[in-house]
């Protein structure tokens, strides 16, 4: 049975990276805002390779710090480790990128999305949107709740018509499932004269003990985060 629900000024339909900044930008402007996710938990999920920054991407970070954005904040309150990359080349191509704790990282930006002033997060999935001639937005959900708003900001990313293609006829088992152990190629790492990893060498490791760059634009005390111990290992044999 549908119902009408509430009206906003904007609605945000997604939670992740661009609808958080929409959100947060929004409410602090003074503007009734809902954002909505499919998921509570999801709240600025992250890949499995969780990563903030990197080359061109570190400015667009920087940007959104300056402009009063939460990416930056939550990168230096969340991060495992950061590195300044290119260092090697000119200053205009430096870029700072920090590996983030995901969980961590969607804790804080639920947090951060929860106490903000103006600013209501609900999970939901809209399934249909219309505009009235008075220029309303009316936006529905899959539990026929009817929600109302001036503004309407998509940030739906992959969710949006997403699809996963698995070729079925190549694999014996659906790898998504992890059930096949990798056990074909076993006999090829000792022909491969391949050493377990148990047997690395971290002692040879080069240590990364510079203190990195922050995101932050404004000078503050340095957060206290859980940080890893960073070690690299050449790709290639050095010059003699």
């Amino acid at each position: 049975m549908q119902y009408f629900a509430k009206q906003y000024e904007v609605a945000v339909i997604g939670a992740g990276h661009a609808g958080i900044e929409a959100g947060l930008a929004s409410a602090r402007l003074g503007c009734s805002t809902i954002v909505f996710t499919i998921n509570l938990d999801w709240i600025g999920n992250m890949p499995c390779n969780p990563s903030i920054g990197g080359t061109s991407k570190g400015h667009l970070v920087r940007e959104i710090d300056a402009l009063g954005g939460e990416m930056g904040k939550a990168a230096d309150k969340t991060e495992i480790q950061s590195r300044m990359l290119n260092r090697g080349k000119g200053p205009a191509v430096h870029s700072l990128r920090a590996q983030i704790d995901r969980r961590e990282y969607s804790k804080y930006m639920k947090h951060a999305l929860e106490k903000q002033e103006n600013l209501d997060v609900k999970q939901a999935e809209i399934v249909d949107l219309t505009r009235d001639d008075q220029g309303l937005w009316h936006l529905f959900t899959r539990l026929e709740a009817e929600y109302t708003a001036k503004c309407v900001v998509l940030a739906t990313g992959t969710f949006l018509g997403g699809r996963v293609y698995i070729p079925q006829p190549r694999f014996p088992r659906r790898f998504i499932n992890f059930k096949s152990p990798c056990a074909a190629l076993k006999p090829a790492r000792p022909r491969a004269s391949i050493a377990a990893a148990s047997t690395f060498r971290f002692w040879k490791c080069k240590k990364v003990t510079k203190r990195p760059c922050r995101f932050l634009s404004t000078p503050k005390p340095r957060p206290k985060t859980r940080r890893i111990a960073i070690s690299l290992t050449p790709t290639k044999k050095p010059n003699v």
